[in-house]
């Protein structure tokens, strides 16, 4: 099978848009971004030119090379299972047009590979000078004929996002991977300087736009303006994050509340039997319905502009200007970025965590990214706030600023409170030097919408939403269970679906009884505590879990739609708490709560898998939740001791 294809490696800086030359030489999606990472596997696709077939390997982004990127014979390292022990047959080095010394100092290392690592001219190796619609633009004229003369190689610049001169490209790797050519690829010039080399291939038509550029960055980068910038952005995506939670999320709640009647009338139709259509459609089916209508619309909207601002270069920029502020508390800028994606989704913001370069820094940003509340916490915010603490009608100018007031105390707090624990962590279990801070200002780009939304969707928002789904449905299946099985003894067969006598509780009545003296100790009750608890799997499941205990399994459809709408059935969930002894200590117990506790099972899973131990999963949820119950008591014991609550 080996000589069926031709192996090609394409190498490259992160940010020079090797992957989308991989996906336009393939047909393939895969995901693009510095700020995502890619768990330093290469991703690999094939293609067809000319009847000859090839696998490309998109090897992870660096700026300089290990002492053994690409495998030979005689290794076997994880990587080599993708090559099948092979060395690739020809190497294409991806440099961007706007950044052109970058790639050439990559180059100059590829070419001068030694030969315990591959023979010297055995690899013919490629140039492709991807972005040149973006260097016309900003004024720079490259010479590409000098360019291949000096190098000796062949040289082709390309536009991989439009598709442009992608064939000229096949046509070079074509050409290269013939073994009768290989005797024409000597590279006799290494010895080049990359920064003479690019001052003699580029020319520069316009100053104008380097100069906005500079400005730019001063703005972006500056100690008060971009901190300024940088808040009112996350505020401006946060509240369109919460708009999105309202309306889209109440008419996708409706449809697939539509579709669960549908869904009940056809098990009745086929003769189920009542506990099989209860646990799969009223226990597995809401569950993902409400984790669906809950999490998708808003995350979908936060990823789209978390997306937008890397494709335009913010990111970067934001994490430069950030950068003083969490060097004091032991981390690093990009950690900023991390935190800010956790708004959206803990597991994204853990898997953000991959381009912190450090090992240490990057650890301590994974293990404090959960104490950043995600969306699927936000329907708690905007329930509880606005029945227990707005001042005035939630619809009036009154009521609604001082419900953002809170969430924005609350918020600010949180990020706090992730920084002190980031500096306790630099001082104690993380201790060490602090690793110098190097970060590449990319170049601005140009806004595509519609590309940056597809990518945002299909790559990032579909790949979180189907963990948290597929954690949501099985813990839907069995909190059902929970809320409709009864204790019946031995003589009874242990558990029933028929209460066996009045006042016999439910398996999931008596987890919240047995939880409820602990619970009393933080402010909260039994059934808050069991939905904390049993909301492990998916956050978005914390409110129908803790309607469901307080309504003993009765019907939630009306209550939680009324939920997800502004004033809706505000008002009787309001009579339910109340009932239920809910004061303004319990409310804010349960939002301190709510903001730090233990991460879902889906960032759970993301952490164990950054660091390939489950140990840092553990210690990421003790690090979430012991100051959650420390807050929580002391709150608790305030209202009890001095207010007598």
């Amino acid at each position: 099978m080996e000589n069926e294809y031709s192996v090609i490696a394409l190498a490259g800086t992160p940010k020079s848009g090797k992957t989308t030359i991989f996906n336009g030489l393939t047909g393939m999606c895969r995901y693009t971004g510095g700020w995502w990472g890619d768990g330093g596997a290469p991703g690999r696709g094939t293609y067809r030119y000319c009847g000859q077939a090839y696998m490309l390997l998109d090897m992870p982004g660096a700026y300089s090379l290990s002492s053994a990127p690409f495998p030979d014979s005689g290794s076997r390292e994880s990587n080599d299972s993708l090559l099948q022990s092979r060395q690739p047959d020809v190497i294409a080095v991806v440099a961007d047009a706007t950044r052109l010394e970058l790639g050439l100092h990559l180059l100059k290392q590829v070419l001068g590979m030694d030969s315990g690592t591959r023979n010297t001219g055995s690899i013919p190796v490629i140039l492709c000078v991807n972005f040149c619609d973006e260097a016309l633009r900003t004024g720079l004229v490259i010479d590409y004929n000098l360019l291949e003369d000096v190098l000796q190689i062949p040289v082709i610049p390309c536009c991989a996002r439009d598709q442009s001169h992608l064939d000229d490209v096949k046509a070079a790797i074509h050409y290269a991977a013939k073994p009768g050519n290989r005797k024409a690829f000597c590279y006799d010039c290494l010895d080049f300087s990359p920064k003479k080399l690019t001052a003699e291939c580029i020319s520069v038509t316009s100053e104008a736009d380097g100069a906005r550029r500079v400005l730019l960055d001063l703005i972006l980068t500056g100690p008060v303006t971009g901190k300024i910038i940088l808040l009112l952005l996350l505020a401006g995506v946060l509240h369109l994050t919460m708009l999105a939670g309202g309306v889209p999320s109440l008419l996708l709640w409706n449809a697939l509340s539509r579709l669960e009647l549908y869904l009940d009338s056809a098990m009745a139709y086929l003769g189920a039997a009542p506990w099989l259509t209860g646990c799969l459609i009223h226990g597995g089916f809401r569950a993902l319905s409400w984790t669906t209508a809950i999490m998708l619309p808003p995350l979908a909207v936060f990823l789209f502009f978390f997306t937008l601002l890397e494709d335009l270069g913010f990111l970067p920029r934001a994490s430069m200007g950030m950068d003083p502020i969490f060097e004091k508390c032991g981390a690093c800028g990009g950690q900023c970025v991390t935190m800010a994606l956790g708004l959206g989704c803990n597991a994204a913001g853990v898997a953000c965590c991959r381009s912190i370069q450090s090992p240490r820094e990057r650890i301590i940003a994974v293990l404090t990214n959960s104490m950043i509340p995600c969306c699927g916490r936000f329907p708690v915010f905007i329930m509880l706030i606005p029945l227990f603490f707005a001042v005035g009608p939630v619809d009036s100018l009154t009521g609604s600023l001082s419900c953002a007031l809170l969430f924005s105390i609350l918020l600010l707090a949180a990020v706090y409170l992730s920084l002190g624990i980031s500096w306790l962590l630099s001082k104690t279990l993380l201790k060490g030097l602090p690793s110098a801070f190097a970060l590449e200002l990319s170049p601005y780009r140009k806004m595509h919408i519609t590309r940056s939304a597809l990518r945002s969707l299909l790559n990032r928002t579909m790949v979180f939403a189907g963990r948290a789904v597929r954690a949501a449905v099985p813990a839907g299946i069995i909190i059902w269970f929970l809320a409709n099985l009864f204790y019946t003894g031995p003589s009874g067969g242990f558990v029933s679906f028929h209460r066996p006598a009045a006042g016999v509780p439910s398996l999931l009545a008596a987890f919240t009884g047995l939880l409820h003296p602990a619970a009393v100790l933080l402010g909260m009750d039994g059934a808050i505590l069991a939905a904390f608890v049993l909301s492990f799997p998916a956050g978005e499941l914390f409110l129908p879990i803790l309607i469901m205990a307080y309504l003993e399994g009765g019907p939630l459809g009306g209550m939680l739609g009324g939920s997800l709408a502004a004033g809706g059935n505000g008002f009787s969930l309001y009579q339910l708490l109340t009932s239920q002894g809910w004061t303004w200590v319990t409310a804010i117990c349960t939002l301190v709560f709510t903001f730090l506790h233990w991460p879902c099972l889906t960032t759970c899973q993301a952490i164990a898998r950054e660091t390939k131990s489950w140990k840092w999963a553990g210690a990421a949820v003790c690090i979430a939740t012991v100051p959650g119950i420390l807050i929580c008591a002391g709150i608790a014991l305030y209202g009890h001791m001095v207010l007598g609550i």
